[in-house]
């Protein structure tokens, strides 16, 4: 007898072909837009304190904190409520978070500039502080995806590996993507707020059409239960 993971009950047929079609690019489009905040803040943080070895390497290491806190609190929950419909709201919050960054930012980096302007090492600092801090929630969320992908994704303890697999190789690619898009093209053609905005943009409109196609697909669960 094969070892089967405890799953939630989805309905069969039509209603449950939204699984393989945009699991695995929900994976890929959240690794995409992991790296690709990363390079954008390191842009937006520039022109104010500079791209020093101390600031490229608080920025690295702080956007892989915040990754490793995703991880791990997207596998528990993940856990706890195996909800696909759930997923797409995390993966859609992320992409809300992330067009906030050049927004909320401005103002904190007008602060610096002030600073800078005053000699105040205080507010200067705090702003910095400020705007890595504010990269925290949408790289936290992002960070959630895989996890939450591998477990919806996994049937029985023989495939776990090949499922898990794909979601690594696929997020991962989208993290490649993430570092030469930005920098080679969407940096250079549209600037640093410009590409944040494009990253969550495109991140919300796959993340809408997976919510409600995953809904439909709970709908149809329900109605026929």
């Amino acid at each position: 007898m094969r070892s089967e993971i405890e799953v939630t009950p989805t309905p069969s047929g039509a209603a449950n072909a939204w699984r393989p079609r945009l699991l695995l690019p929900l994976a890929f489009t959240g690794g995409l837009a992991s790296l690709g905040i990363e390079f954008a803040a390191a842009r937006l943080l520039a022109p104010f304190f500079g791209q020093s070895l101390f600031i490229w390497g608080t920025l690295i290491g702080l956007i892989l904190i915040y990754l490793t806190i995703g991880y791990y609190a997207g596998g528990r929950l993940a856990d706890r409520r195996p909800d696909a419909r759930l997923l797409y709201q995390i993966a859609a919050a992320a992409a809300l978070l992330t067009a906030a960054i050049p927004i909320v930012s401005r103002p904190i980096l007008s602060l610096a500039q002030t600073g800078f302007a005053q000699l105040s090492v205080g507010l200067v600092l705090g702003s910095l502080i400020s705007v890595i801090i504010l990269f925290a929630a949408p790289v936290i969320l992002l960070g959630m995806v895989s996890p939450f992908v591998i477990r919806l994704r996994i049937r029985q303890l023989e495939t776990a590996g090949n499922a898990a697999g794909a979601v690594y190789a696929l997020s991962t690619l989208g993290s490649i993507l993430g570092t030469f898009i930005p920098v080679f093209w969407l940096i250079p053609t549209y600037g640093t707020r410009p590409t944040i905005f494009i990253l969550a943009l495109r991140s919300a409109r796959f993340r809408r059409r997976a919510f409600w196609a995953a809904a439909a697909a709970g709908s149809t669960c329900c109605s026929r239960s």
